[in-house]
């Protein structure tokens, strides 16, 4: 028999619901939470959805040794519903489940909760040897950079966080942000997103962090106060994310903001009309100011006032993402730099970390480079029919083919690097294409078949855990009927 207090358990269980499974599970033990008995004064309740198992310790005055049940989450939390402060009595149940008496103001209700065995509940994950202290900011450090994680990617590896010696990095292909942390890690571990611990009860809570290996998986634990988080790392290689941030010497403009300024800069942003897809927003420095034009409405604008700035921006300005740039001002960042004159990210810092993004590349950026091939594309009925006019000139007068071959060299020359004509044909000599780099090829298949074997080991992981759990199902099922034919057997036996 245990003894505890309502409002603590209803508030155990609702933060404990965040990561058991939804209604349309269709395991009902990862419906349940364990309830154990870690001493006389301690419990632990604990849930999982097979990736993520979270745990709370409580304090009670007797705990009964060996206690060992499951307790049905939704059946129990709609029972000690309420604002009335109480004091339950929890007793286990034969063979599963548990009773619940409550004792509120001189009344006293009673029900029953029948679950599965204990012993199917799914075997604990292997726990860190040690678990290391890491600074008070570490939760919200991981809350702060979900953001730039993209779920609709396909590749699991950018689902989760990449923990590192380096520190904390995600990225969804648009956006990077990486923040320098000292971690515990040997090797690079890529954590499921601890949603349920981003509540304001726990992001500012001294933490400690660990990590441990079975057979097949890494496990990452973080534990915060009573309560205790092992999440299965996510298999895979992250990406190369080390060459996307520049160096600061490449960097030859930069901009600072004022500080104070940034969280009115960032409302008025907001207040921008702006386009889809793109969302872009056009900066431009004018001394001491920075102003924020809107790409479909340039007479909108926001300011915010510089206290530095070094270089020089390209007269056209700086074309960004309006939501990028809120995101940057968001995390704190205040400082900005770019290289205007290669293809470079943006980099904030001042903040959290650092922030990196690309600029949007307008049209007119985009035409510089390949202008000679578009002119060549495009003008190439009118100078094949140049070349058949100087064939005939040269049929008629020798001299002036001469010179006509000669100007129409020239001009070809400047229009575009080209391979030059036959001389007597007119046609043009096309070089033949390169051939094919079969080890290319042969990498590519390579890493196919790597995504091909992935998959297949999650699929047979998901596999094999389905079928202990049927197995698990069945062989309750067998001793529910085993219990029921002894109770037939008993009533037959006195005379019904």
């Amino acid at each position: 028999m245990l003894l505890i207090n309502k409002t603590e358990l209803a508030r155990t269980l609702t933060v404990l619901s965040r990561v058991a499974p939804a209604k349309g599970s269709t395991l009902p033990v990862l419906k349940c939470a364990r309830l154990q008995t870690i001493d006389r004064q301690t419990v632990a309740l604990t849930v999982t959805n097979l990736d993520e198992f979270f745990t709370c310790r409580m304090r009670v005055s007797d705990a009964p040794e060996s206690l060992d049940a499951l307790l049905p989450i939704n059946e129990i939390r709609n029972f000690i519903k309420g604002n009335k402060r109480a004091l339950l009595q929890i007793e286990p149940l034969t063979p599963g489940g548990v009773s619940i008496t409550e004792f509120s103001d001189n009344q006293t209700s009673k029900q029953e909760f029948p679950a599965l065995e204990a012993k199917v509940f799914p075997i604990m994950p292997p726990c860190p040897e040690t678990l290391f202290s890491m600074q008070p900011d570490f939760i919200q450090a991981l809350s702060q950079v979900v953001p730039s994680i993209s779920l609709a990617d396909t590749r699991m590896v950018l689902h989760g966080i990449l923990l590192t010696s380096d520190g904390i990095v995600t990225t969804n292909g648009k956006e990077l942000c990486c923040i320098p942390y000292d971690l515990p890690v040997n090797d690079n571990c890529i954590l499921r997103i601890p949603d349920c611990l981003f509540t304001s009860e726990f992001l500012t809570m001294p933490s400690k962090f660990g990590t441990a290996m079975n057979s097949s998986h890494t496990w990452a634990t973080i534990e915060v106060a009573d309560w205790t988080l092992t999440s299965r790392c996510i298999y895979g290689t992250y990406p190369n994310w080390r060459p996307i941030v520049p160096p600061d010497e490449t960097l030859s403009f930069s901009m600072t903001m004022d500080k104070s300024q940034t969280g009115k800069f960032a409302d008025a942003l907001k207040q921008l009309t702006d386009t889809a897809p793109l969302h872009m927003l056009q900066l431009k420095t004018d001394e001491d100011r920075l102003d924020a034009f809107a790409d479909c409405k340039p007479e909108q604008k926001a300011e915010c006032i510089l206290t530095e700035v070094k270089g020089q921006l390209p007269e056209d300005g700086l074309v960004v993402s309006r939501k990028l740039l809120i995101r940057a001002l968001s995390l704190g960042h205040y400082i900005f730099a770019f290289n205007p004159k290669i293809p470079c990210p943006v980099v904030a810092t001042g903040g959290l970390g650092k922030f990196v993004f690309m600029p949007i590349r307008t049209k007119e950026d985009t035409a510089t480079v390949p202008n000679n091939e578009t002119n060549t594309q495009t003008n190439e009925p009118e100078n094949q029919n140049k070349e058949n006019e100087i064939m005939n000139q040269k049929n008629n007068t020798a001299a002036a083919s001469t010179t006509t071959t000669t100007t129409t060299a020239t001009t070809e020359t400047a229009k575009a690097p080209v391979t030059p004509a036959a001389p007597n044909n007119g046609f043009k000599v096309v070089p033949a294409p390169p051939p094919p780099d079969n080890y290319e090829e042969l990498l590519q298949s390579v890493e196919e078949l790597r995504v091909s074997i992935r998959t297949i080991n999650e699929q047979a992981a998901t596999l094999t855990r389905k079928i202990r759990d049927q197995q698990a199902n069945s062989k309750q099922r067998e001793k529910n009927v085993k219990a029921a034919r002894e109770a037939i057997e008993k009533l037959k036996v006195s005379g019904f």
